[in-house]
Protein backbone atom coordinates (compact mmCIF):
# COMPACT_ATOMS: atom_id res chain seq x y z
CA UNK A 1 0.00 0.00 0.00
CA UNK A 2 1.43 3.08 -0.65
CA UNK A 3 0.53 6.30 1.64
CA UNK A 4 2.35 9.09 0.05
CA UNK A 5 0.50 11.93 -0.24
CA UNK A 6 -0.68 13.64 -3.16
CA UNK A 7 2.05 16.13 -4.14
CA UNK A 8 -0.79 18.62 -5.43
CA UNK A 9 -2.45 18.26 -2.07
CA UNK A 10 0.25 18.52 0.07
CA UNK A 11 2.57 21.31 -1.71
CA UNK A 12 -0.42 23.39 -3.24
CA UNK A 13 1.54 26.37 -3.08
CA UNK A 14 4.56 24.92 -5.17
CA UNK A 15 4.97 26.40 -8.84
CA UNK A 16 4.10 23.38 -11.31
CA UNK A 17 8.11 24.16 -12.39
CA UNK A 18 9.01 23.41 -8.62
CA UNK A 19 7.69 20.02 -8.57
CA UNK A 20 8.86 18.75 -13.01
CA UNK A 21 9.97 15.64 -13.50
CA UNK A 22 13.46 14.53 -13.48
CA UNK A 23 14.89 12.67 -16.78
CA UNK A 24 14.49 8.95 -15.61
CA UNK A 25 11.41 9.75 -13.36
CA UNK A 26 9.70 11.85 -10.56
CA UNK A 27 11.65 12.50 -7.35
CA UNK A 28 8.11 11.74 -5.83
CA UNK A 29 8.87 7.74 -7.55
CA UNK A 30 12.25 8.21 -6.40
CA UNK A 31 11.43 9.08 -2.98
CA UNK A 32 8.69 6.35 -3.46
CA UNK A 33 11.56 3.51 -4.08
CA UNK A 34 13.54 4.77 -0.87
CA UNK A 35 10.62 4.45 1.55
CA UNK A 36 9.29 0.74 0.29
CA UNK A 37 12.46 -0.21 -0.75
CA UNK A 38 15.40 1.67 1.10
CA UNK A 39 15.56 -1.16 3.49
CA UNK A 40 14.81 -4.52 3.07
CA UNK A 41 11.30 -4.15 4.47
CA UNK A 42 9.36 -1.29 4.13
CA UNK A 43 9.89 2.14 6.08
CA UNK A 44 7.01 3.25 8.32
CA UNK A 45 7.38 6.87 7.43
CA UNK A 46 9.18 9.11 4.93
CA UNK A 47 9.41 13.25 5.29
CA UNK A 48 11.68 15.37 3.39
CA UNK A 49 12.26 18.90 2.52
CA UNK A 50 14.44 20.60 0.27
CA UNK A 51 15.49 23.93 0.42
CA UNK A 52 16.89 26.15 -2.15
CA UNK A 53 17.67 30.15 -1.84
CA UNK A 54 16.44 29.43 1.77
CA UNK A 55 12.68 28.79 -0.07
CA UNK A 56 11.30 25.05 -0.03
CA UNK A 57 11.13 24.02 -3.80
CA UNK A 58 9.93 20.22 -2.95
CA UNK A 59 8.58 18.46 -0.36
CA UNK A 60 7.41 14.85 0.14
CA UNK A 61 5.24 13.21 3.07
CA UNK A 62 4.91 9.34 3.01
CA UNK A 63 3.78 6.20 5.13
CA UNK A 64 2.08 6.85 8.43
CA UNK A 65 3.01 8.53 11.47
CA UNK A 66 0.49 6.23 13.79
CA UNK A 67 -1.34 3.25 13.20
CA UNK A 68 -3.81 1.87 15.41
CA UNK A 69 -5.49 -1.50 14.20
CA UNK A 70 -7.68 0.11 11.28
CA UNK A 71 -6.67 3.46 12.06
CA UNK A 72 -4.09 5.03 10.13
CA UNK A 73 -2.83 8.54 10.28
CA UNK A 74 -0.70 9.62 7.53
CA UNK A 75 2.41 11.80 8.07
CA UNK A 76 1.97 15.31 7.00
CA UNK A 77 3.92 18.45 6.90
CA UNK A 78 2.88 19.58 10.63
CA UNK A 79 3.64 15.94 12.04
CA UNK A 80 5.27 16.27 14.87
CA UNK A 81 8.68 13.75 15.26
CA UNK A 82 10.88 12.92 18.00
CA UNK A 83 13.72 14.49 16.14
CA UNK A 84 16.44 12.80 18.24
CA UNK A 85 19.72 14.61 18.09
CA UNK A 86 18.66 17.31 15.55
CA UNK A 87 17.40 18.61 19.31
CA UNK A 88 21.45 19.67 20.49
CA UNK A 89 21.36 22.03 17.79
CA UNK A 90 18.03 23.80 19.41
CA UNK A 91 19.06 23.39 22.94
CA UNK A 92 22.43 25.52 21.74
CA UNK A 93 20.49 27.98 20.05
CA UNK A 94 18.82 28.41 23.62
CA UNK A 95 21.86 27.94 25.37
CA UNK A 96 23.95 31.29 23.53
CA UNK A 97 21.12 33.53 23.81
CA UNK A 98 22.35 32.99 27.86
CA UNK A 99 25.95 33.67 26.44
CA UNK A 100 25.25 36.91 24.24
CA UNK A 101 23.44 38.57 27.52
CA UNK A 102 26.80 37.86 29.46
CA UNK A 103 25.46 34.92 31.72
CA UNK A 104 27.11 31.93 30.20
CA UNK A 105 30.70 32.00 29.32
CA UNK A 106 31.83 29.29 26.81
CA UNK A 107 35.15 28.97 28.29
CA UNK A 108 34.42 29.19 31.49
CA UNK A 109 34.65 26.22 34.08
CA UNK A 110 31.06 24.39 34.27
CA UNK A 111 31.62 23.39 37.59
CA UNK A 112 30.58 27.00 38.54
CA UNK A 113 27.21 27.04 36.32
CA UNK A 114 26.21 23.37 37.76
CA UNK A 115 26.99 23.98 41.65
CA UNK A 116 28.92 21.03 42.22
CA UNK A 117 32.71 20.50 41.11
CA UNK A 118 33.29 18.48 37.76
CA UNK A 119 36.65 16.65 36.71
CA UNK A 120 37.86 13.91 35.01
CA UNK A 121 39.45 12.01 37.84
CA UNK A 122 42.62 11.26 35.50
CA UNK A 123 42.81 15.49 34.53
CA UNK A 124 41.78 16.51 38.44
CA UNK A 125 43.36 19.76 37.47
CA UNK A 126 41.50 20.35 33.96
CA UNK A 127 38.25 22.28 33.90
CA UNK A 128 35.81 21.16 31.89
CA UNK A 129 34.37 23.95 29.96
CA UNK A 130 30.94 24.64 28.15
CA UNK A 131 32.56 24.32 25.19
CA UNK A 132 33.84 21.07 25.72
CA UNK A 133 30.18 19.74 26.25
CA UNK A 134 28.90 21.16 22.91
CA UNK A 135 31.51 19.89 20.97
CA UNK A 136 31.81 16.68 22.90
CA UNK A 137 35.53 16.76 24.27
CA UNK A 138 34.78 17.00 27.45
CA UNK A 139 36.15 13.43 28.43
CA UNK A 140 32.63 12.34 29.38
CA UNK A 141 31.02 9.45 28.51
CA UNK A 142 27.14 8.54 28.39
CA UNK A 143 27.89 4.95 30.42
CA UNK A 144 24.57 3.12 30.53
CA UNK A 145 22.03 5.57 31.47
CA UNK A 146 22.50 9.50 30.60
CA UNK A 147 18.48 10.71 31.58
CA UNK A 148 17.27 10.69 35.17
CA UNK A 149 13.75 10.72 36.42
CA UNK A 150 12.44 13.46 38.69
CA UNK A 151 13.96 13.34 42.76
CA UNK A 152 17.85 12.86 41.52
CA UNK A 153 20.08 15.17 40.56
CA UNK A 154 22.26 15.05 37.71
CA UNK A 155 25.64 15.24 40.30
CA UNK A 156 23.91 11.84 41.23
CA UNK A 157 25.52 10.69 37.48
CA UNK A 158 28.91 11.17 39.42
CA UNK A 159 29.05 10.03 42.82
CA UNK A 160 30.68 7.20 44.78
CA UNK A 161 28.63 4.26 43.23
CA UNK A 162 30.31 5.27 39.79
CA UNK A 163 33.26 3.81 39.59
CA UNK A 164 36.45 3.37 37.14
CA UNK A 165 35.61 -0.08 34.73
CA UNK A 166 31.62 0.28 35.80
CA UNK A 167 29.52 0.92 33.06
CA UNK A 168 27.76 3.39 34.84
CA UNK A 169 30.93 5.53 34.85
CA UNK A 170 30.96 8.47 33.27
CA UNK A 171 33.79 9.32 32.48
CA UNK A 172 36.95 8.41 30.10
CA UNK A 173 39.73 6.26 32.01
CA UNK A 174 43.15 6.02 31.45
CA UNK A 175 43.45 7.11 27.86
CA UNK A 176 45.80 9.74 27.67
CA UNK A 177 43.10 12.41 26.08
CA UNK A 178 43.23 15.60 28.42
CA UNK A 179 39.55 17.53 28.48
CA UNK A 180 39.04 19.80 25.31
CA UNK A 181 41.17 17.14 23.29
CA UNK A 182 39.45 14.11 21.75
CA UNK A 183 36.37 13.70 20.14
CA UNK A 184 33.79 11.36 21.51
CA UNK A 185 29.93 11.62 21.09
CA UNK A 186 27.83 12.22 23.99
CA UNK A 187 24.61 12.56 24.96
CA UNK A 188 25.13 13.44 28.87
CA UNK A 189 27.38 17.08 27.81
CA UNK A 190 23.49 18.28 26.64
CA UNK A 191 21.69 16.82 29.90
CA UNK A 192 24.39 18.99 31.78
CA UNK A 193 23.97 21.95 29.30
CA UNK A 194 20.05 21.74 30.20
CA UNK A 195 21.00 22.26 33.69
CA UNK A 196 23.05 24.79 33.00
CA UNK A 197 20.34 26.73 31.07
CA UNK A 198 18.04 26.11 33.93
CA UNK A 199 20.17 27.10 37.03
CA UNK A 200 21.51 30.19 34.94
CA UNK A 201 18.07 31.36 33.70
CA UNK A 202 16.05 30.36 36.43
CA UNK A 203 13.20 28.61 34.32
CA UNK A 204 12.73 24.91 33.75
CA UNK A 205 14.20 23.91 30.39
CA UNK A 206 11.20 22.87 28.35
CA UNK A 207 9.59 25.84 29.59
CA UNK A 208 12.86 28.04 28.91
CA UNK A 209 12.98 26.39 25.39
CA UNK A 210 9.36 26.84 24.58
CA UNK A 211 9.45 30.79 25.40
CA UNK A 212 12.80 31.90 24.42
CA UNK A 213 13.16 29.54 21.17
CA UNK A 214 10.19 27.91 19.65
CA UNK A 215 7.65 30.11 20.15
CA UNK A 216 9.38 33.37 19.15
CA UNK A 217 10.42 31.33 15.67
CA UNK A 218 6.70 30.39 15.32
CA UNK A 219 7.62 26.66 15.59
CA UNK A 220 4.94 24.33 17.17
CA UNK A 221 6.33 21.11 19.24
CA UNK A 222 8.41 21.11 22.48
CA UNK A 223 10.58 19.20 24.63
CA UNK A 224 7.95 17.81 26.99
CA UNK A 225 5.55 15.95 25.78
CA UNK A 226 2.23 16.55 28.03
CA UNK A 227 2.67 20.03 27.11
CA UNK A 228 2.66 20.00 23.28
CA UNK A 229 -0.26 22.54 21.70
CA UNK A 230 -1.05 19.97 19.25
CA UNK A 231 -1.00 16.65 20.76
CA UNK A 232 -3.06 15.32 17.67
CA UNK A 233 -0.07 15.90 15.43
CA UNK A 234 2.08 13.73 17.58
CA UNK A 235 3.86 10.20 15.21
CA UNK A 236 4.68 7.23 17.18
CA UNK A 237 8.15 6.28 16.29
CA UNK A 238 8.47 2.14 14.87
CA UNK A 239 11.14 -0.09 14.90
CA UNK A 240 11.23 -2.59 12.38
CA UNK A 241 11.15 -6.54 13.45
CA UNK A 242 10.15 -9.63 11.63
CA UNK A 243 6.50 -9.73 12.64
CA UNK A 244 6.27 -6.15 11.69
CA UNK A 245 6.23 -2.69 12.68
CA UNK A 246 6.93 -2.43 16.96
CA UNK A 247 6.03 1.37 18.26
CA UNK A 248 9.33 2.33 20.26
CA UNK A 249 8.33 5.62 21.69
CA UNK A 250 5.13 8.30 22.04
CA UNK A 251 2.42 5.52 21.51
CA UNK A 252 -1.05 6.54 22.73
CA UNK A 253 -2.05 7.33 25.33
CA UNK A 254 0.97 9.41 25.50
CA UNK A 255 3.27 9.26 28.70
CA UNK A 256 5.08 11.63 30.54
CA UNK A 257 6.12 13.38 33.55
CA UNK A 258 2.61 14.58 35.47
CA UNK A 259 2.20 18.16 36.60
CA UNK A 260 2.42 17.08 40.13
CA UNK A 261 5.83 15.21 39.87
CA UNK A 262 6.83 18.69 37.65
CA UNK A 263 5.39 20.83 40.24
CA UNK A 264 7.69 19.23 43.23
CA UNK A 265 10.49 19.40 40.47
CA UNK A 266 13.79 21.39 42.14
CA UNK A 267 14.53 23.86 38.83
CA UNK A 268 18.47 23.41 38.49
CA UNK A 269 18.88 19.76 39.45
CA UNK A 270 18.16 17.73 36.97
CA UNK A 271 18.09 18.93 33.28
CA UNK A 272 18.17 15.41 31.71
CA UNK A 273 14.13 15.36 32.33
CA UNK A 274 13.27 16.97 29.04
CA UNK A 275 16.02 15.01 27.31
CA UNK A 276 17.57 18.35 25.43
CA UNK A 277 19.59 15.70 23.82
CA UNK A 278 17.37 13.64 21.80
CA UNK A 279 14.00 14.82 23.35
CA UNK A 280 12.18 17.40 20.22
CA UNK A 281 9.11 17.01 19.05
CA UNK A 282 9.03 18.93 15.68
CA UNK A 283 7.52 18.83 12.08
CA UNK A 284 8.69 19.46 8.74
CA UNK A 285 7.54 22.97 8.63
CA UNK A 286 9.03 23.44 12.23
CA UNK A 287 12.49 22.24 10.48
CA UNK A 288 12.14 24.65 8.10
CA UNK A 289 11.70 27.44 9.68
CA UNK A 290 14.73 26.32 11.89
CA UNK A 291 17.02 26.03 8.73
CA UNK A 292 15.73 29.72 7.59
CA UNK A 293 16.42 31.07 10.89
CA UNK A 294 19.78 29.84 10.63
CA UNK A 295 20.62 29.94 7.23
CA UNK A 296 19.22 34.10 8.04
CA UNK A 297 22.26 34.24 9.85
CA UNK A 298 20.16 34.39 13.45
CA UNK A 299 16.51 35.80 11.89
CA UNK A 300 13.23 35.00 10.83
CA UNK A 301 10.91 37.29 9.80
CA UNK A 302 12.11 40.19 11.83
CA UNK A 303 12.23 38.20 14.82
CA UNK A 304 16.21 38.39 15.65
CA UNK A 305 17.45 35.64 18.52
CA UNK A 306 20.96 35.69 17.94
CA UNK A 307 23.56 37.67 16.20
CA UNK A 308 25.34 36.46 13.34
CA UNK A 309 28.04 36.17 15.17
CA UNK A 310 26.78 33.71 17.51
CA UNK A 311 25.40 31.97 14.65
CA UNK A 312 29.05 31.69 13.01
CA UNK A 313 30.67 30.31 16.72
CA UNK A 314 28.33 27.69 16.20
CA UNK A 315 29.10 26.92 13.37
CA UNK A 316 32.88 27.81 13.14
CA UNK A 317 35.13 24.03 13.61
CA UNK A 318 36.26 24.07 17.48
CA UNK A 319 37.42 20.13 16.17
CA UNK A 320 38.66 18.81 13.35
CA UNK A 321 39.72 14.90 12.67
CA UNK A 322 43.63 15.12 12.26
CA UNK A 323 43.51 11.05 12.00
CA UNK A 324 43.83 10.26 15.50
CA UNK A 325 42.01 12.66 17.23
CA UNK A 326 38.52 11.29 17.49
CA UNK A 327 36.07 8.32 17.28
CA UNK A 328 32.26 8.47 15.94
CA UNK A 329 30.54 6.13 14.11
CA UNK A 330 28.62 8.97 12.30
CA UNK A 331 30.04 11.24 9.00
CA UNK A 332 32.73 13.07 11.36
CA UNK A 333 35.34 15.24 9.68
CA UNK A 334 34.98 18.81 11.84
CA UNK A 335 32.77 19.94 14.44
CA UNK A 336 31.56 22.99 15.98
CA UNK A 337 29.28 23.99 18.54
CA UNK A 338 26.42 21.19 18.17
CA UNK A 339 26.65 21.10 14.47
CA UNK A 340 28.70 18.81 12.09
CA UNK A 341 30.49 20.28 9.15
CA UNK A 342 30.56 17.89 6.10
CA UNK A 343 34.00 19.03 4.87
CA UNK A 344 34.03 15.71 2.03
CA UNK A 345 37.27 15.18 3.53
CA UNK A 346 37.85 11.60 5.66
CA UNK A 347 36.20 11.07 8.53
CA UNK A 348 36.71 9.06 11.76
CA UNK A 349 35.82 5.91 9.59
CA UNK A 350 38.28 6.81 7.02
CA UNK A 351 35.49 7.65 4.43
CA UNK A 352 35.00 11.28 2.91
CA UNK A 353 32.17 13.34 4.85
CA UNK A 354 30.29 13.63 1.71
CA UNK A 355 25.97 13.02 1.71
CA UNK A 356 25.76 12.57 -1.96
CA UNK A 357 28.39 11.92 -5.29
CA UNK A 358 29.89 14.83 -6.31
CA UNK A 359 29.28 17.07 -2.99
CA UNK A 360 31.68 20.38 -3.04
CA UNK A 361 31.10 21.02 0.67
CA UNK A 362 29.48 23.52 2.61
CA UNK A 363 26.61 22.03 4.85
CA UNK A 364 26.55 22.01 8.35
CA UNK A 365 24.02 20.49 10.48
CA UNK A 366 22.78 17.28 12.81
CA UNK A 367 21.48 13.58 12.09
CA UNK A 368 19.66 11.85 14.46
CA UNK A 369 19.29 8.36 14.91
CA UNK A 370 16.81 7.22 18.09
CA UNK A 371 14.35 4.59 18.71
CA UNK A 372 13.85 3.44 14.97
CA UNK A 373 13.92 7.33 13.15
CA UNK A 374 16.90 9.22 11.67
CA UNK A 375 16.61 12.45 10.22
CA UNK A 376 18.52 15.17 8.89
CA UNK A 377 18.76 18.88 9.35
CA UNK A 378 21.75 20.23 6.63
CA UNK A 379 21.91 23.81 5.30
CA UNK A 380 24.69 25.93 3.20
CA UNK A 381 23.97 29.13 4.27
CA UNK A 382 26.23 30.27 1.26
CA UNK A 383 23.28 29.32 -1.58
CA UNK A 384 20.29 29.35 1.06
CA UNK A 385 20.61 25.21 0.55
CA UNK A 386 18.58 22.48 2.92
CA UNK A 387 18.27 19.30 2.98
CA UNK A 388 15.53 18.02 5.94
CA UNK A 389 13.98 14.89 6.82
CA UNK A 390 12.45 12.07 8.85
CA UNK A 391 12.59 8.38 7.85
CA UNK A 392 10.94 5.89 10.99
CA UNK A 393 10.85 2.33 11.09
CA UNK A 394 14.32 1.28 10.32
CA UNK A 395 15.37 -2.32 11.81
CA UNK A 396 17.86 -2.68 14.72
CA UNK A 397 21.32 -0.43 13.76
CA UNK A 398 23.34 -3.89 13.38
CA UNK A 399 20.89 -5.35 10.25
CA UNK A 400 20.06 -1.22 8.79
CA UNK A 401 22.34 -0.59 5.29
CA UNK A 402 25.42 0.73 5.51
CA UNK A 403 26.33 3.97 3.03
CA UNK A 404 27.59 2.80 -0.22
CA UNK A 405 30.47 5.65 0.01
CA UNK A 406 30.19 7.79 3.38
CA UNK A 407 29.35 7.00 6.91
CA UNK A 408 25.67 7.96 6.95
CA UNK A 409 22.99 4.73 6.09
CA UNK A 410 21.60 4.02 2.80
CA UNK A 411 18.90 5.20 3.55
CA UNK A 412 20.46 8.69 4.36
CA UNK A 413 22.64 8.42 0.95
CA UNK A 414 19.42 7.73 -1.13
CA UNK A 415 17.49 11.03 0.13
CA UNK A 416 20.16 13.19 -0.14
CA UNK A 417 21.07 12.06 -3.77
CA UNK A 418 17.40 12.69 -4.45
CA UNK A 419 17.13 15.93 -3.00
CA UNK A 420 20.02 17.17 -4.34
CA UNK A 421 18.95 15.77 -7.82
CA UNK A 422 16.55 18.70 -7.36
CA UNK A 423 17.59 21.15 -10.23
CA UNK A 424 15.13 24.47 -9.00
Amino acid sequence: MNFKLCSALALAFFTTTALAQTPERSMDQQMDAVLTQGESQPLAALAAVRLHHGQPVYQYYGGFARRDGANTAPVRQDTLFRIASISKVVTTIGLMELVEQGKVNLDHDVSDYLGFTLRNPDFPQTPITVRMLLNHTSTLRDGDVYVLPPGKSVQDFFDATHRPGNQNYHFSVHDRHAPGTYFTYCNLCYGLVGTIIERVSGERFDQYQKHHVLEPLKIDGGYNIMALDHPERLATLYGRVPSGYEATVDSQPLKGWSKDVLAAYKIGSNGTLFSPQGGLRISMQGLTRLARFMIQRGTLEGVRLLTPQSIEAMETPTWSFNGQNGVCPYPLSAYGLSLFLLTGTEDTNGKPASPYPGYKGGLRGHLGDAYGLHSGFWYNPQNGDAYLFAADGFPDYDQEKRGKYSSFSRVEEEIFTTLAGKQP
